[in-house]
């Protein structure tokens, strides 16, 4: 209903403009039913809206979580540090959860934040996740020693987290339309060390919840480097193409040019559960990965407030722009 309210205002307003036009003559262009139309006053204050994301204090949230060292198995006090921090600056928000669960004699635990949208029906559901945990081992250092040193993850871990904590206090003050889950996603990064895989952690949220059908969603993670570059990941755009190709206008919008046309290589990352789950769930990572990826070099010193902007106002722009892809939301299926 709101939707077909706004449709119809526009489409009266290009009536009325073309009967003052007489003269010079005026057509209405077909519109592609895919696309949904907006106010376009109401679309110009979205775009401002997401142009307040603070790269600045994302970046401090950065530094706050390498504070704590290493999120890894190995190291239960600094996870639990940055549980409770995480935590703590979800604490405004409604519905908030820990997902605890057990995979190849590890223990992990998710977090599952949701933040109402201003709709009480019809609203989309959009999921926002990243990885809050660290690499046990910097595989890719060049001294074969300090090869099974845990890598501090400035960049690959807390990036994400800062983007995803510094658009909740966004939405907390400007509210989107959609329902937007927040997912915190534990041991993600212990792949092809002792046996295991990537992505535990989000494998075992929807192992856990089948019946968790949002309309779309986003994954980041990467995204602070001060050469950040953000190319089509291969599954996503594989699998996901709308939602990409909408994430893509969201960066035409907001001029990031640190988001290229150019096709990226497959990523296993967080997104991948949830495509396989057929959800369309687009991952947002610097590819080619950077230089400092899975070595001791990933520390704060290469992370970028102005790259965190980039990401985090084109993650808010898709999201208060954002209408089902087929204009008909469903129901949110379930609750944390």
């Amino acid at each position: 209903m709101h939707y077909r309210n706004r449709a119809t205002r526009h489409f009266l307003f290009v009536v009325a403009l073309c009967a003052f036009r007489t003269t010079i003559g005026c057509a209405v262009e077909p519109t592609t039913p895919q696309e949904p139309l907006f106010d376009q006053a109401i679309a110009l204050s979205w775009e401002k809206t997401a142009a307040l994301f603070d790269g600045a204090r994302a970046l401090d949230h950065i530094a706050n979580q390498i504070a704590f060292g290493p999120r890894t198995p190995e190291r239960p006090h600094a996870k639990q540090k940055t549980l409770d921090y995480i935590s703590a600056h979800l604490s405004n928000i409604s519905y908030i959860q820990l997902h605890h669960f057990q995979v190849k004699g590890l223990s992990g635990t998710n977090i599952w934040a949701r933040i109402s949208g201003t709709s009480q029906e019809d609203a989309p559901h959009l999921l926002l996740g990243a990885h809050w945990d660290t690499r046990s081992h910097a595989d890719r250092e060049p001294v074969k020693a300090y090869q099974r040193t845990a890598v501090l993850g400035a960049n690959d871990g807390a990036s994400g987290v800062a983007v995803l904590l510094e658009v909740a206090e966004q939405l907390a003050q400007h509210p989107a339309h959609a329902v937007v889950d927040l997912l915190f996603f534990d041991l993600e990064d212990m792949g092809n060390i002792d046996g295991f895989h990537y992505a535990m952690g989000s494998q075992a949220f929807v192992d856990a919840h089948p019946d968790y059908r949002p309309d779309a969603g986003v994954i980041v993670d990467m995204v602070c480097d001060k050469n950040l570059r953000i190319s089509k990941e291969s599954y996503s755009m594989n699998q996901a193409p709308k939602v990409m190709s909408r994430i893509w206008q969201s960066a035409k919008r907001q001029r990031a040019d640190a988001f290229t046309e150019s096709p990226g290589m497959a990523v296993i990352d967080d997104h991948l559960p949830f495509l396989n789950a057929g959800i369309a769930v687009v991952d947002l990572i610097h590819l080619p990965f950077p230089k400092t990826w899975h070595t001791l070099n990933d520390r704060i010193e290469h992370c970028s407030a102005k790259s965190l902007s980039q990401v985090g106002r084109v993650v808010l722009d898709f999201i208060y722009h954002y209408v089902p892809l087929n204009q008909q939301s469903k129901p949110v299926t379930t609750q944390p």
